[in-house]
């Protein structure tokens, strides 16, 4: 078992949630237990659904190519990431408010300002709210779900190591999140995770 990349994928594909949970607990905003089994539930069952139509792939992919292919994939998905970081440009306001029309569809516009989830300013993100949240967090995890099952590893244990990290990491995000600086790290979230895909498809390119 690939202990450590399992580990790697956790860690990366739940990056973004500790930087979520940052931005809620700066401004006061709750995410109750159950939200935040949900939110972590469908990002799970993205992570299983990629993983499992990446298994699908392999069907079409050399067995001895496949686990060079998944680890390119990876590499590939982490530096498109880095760029789409390093080239993004800065927002010309950092006001938002709760009233803002901005879709939530941004991804990077909701890792920078998670509040505008809590779309009736309640400074608590209720189920259906912890529903978009979730599939917004999923979609991420797509790419890195596929590149990950052609590499090999397991299915269920990674969709659950990532699962529990879902939740660990908004957990502990909203806790630190008055004593951290949300959008300093927000703005090297995708970075962080960007270099850890990377470093997962290198280091299962040469296990």
């Amino acid at each position: 078992m690939h202990i450590l990349s399992i580990l790697l994928f956790a860690l990366s594909s739940s990056s973004d949630n500790f930087i979520i949970g940052l931005g809620y607990g700066a401004k006061k905003i709750k995410i109750n237990l159950i939200s935040n089994l949900l939110v972590a539930f469908i990002s799970c069952a993205g992570t299983v659904i990629a993983m499992l139509f990446g298994k699908l792939l392999c069907s079409f992919i050399v067995p001895k190519y496949a686990n060079m292919s998944g680890s390119l994939i990876l590499v590939f998905f982490g530096v498109f990431m880095l760029f789409n970081a390093f080239n993004r440009k800065p927002n010309e306001s950092k006001e938002l408010t709760s009233k803002s029309n901005s879709k939530i569809s941004d991804y990077n516009k909701m890792i920078q300002h998670p509040e505008i989830v809590d779309k009736n300013d309640s400074k608590t993100i209720e189920l259906k709210e912890a529903v978009i949240l979730g599939i917004i967090l999923c979609i991420n995890n797509i790419g890195l779900g596929i590149g990950a099952s052609i590499t090999g590893l397991n299915i269920y244990i990674t969709s659950l190591s990532s699962l529990l990290f879902s939740i660990l990491f908004i957990k502990l995000g909203c806790h630190y999140g008055s004593l951290i600086s949300h959008s300093k790290l927000s703005d090297y979230s995708e970075n962080i995770s960007a270099i850890l895909i990377i470093l997962l498809g290198i280091y299962e390119l040469f296990i």
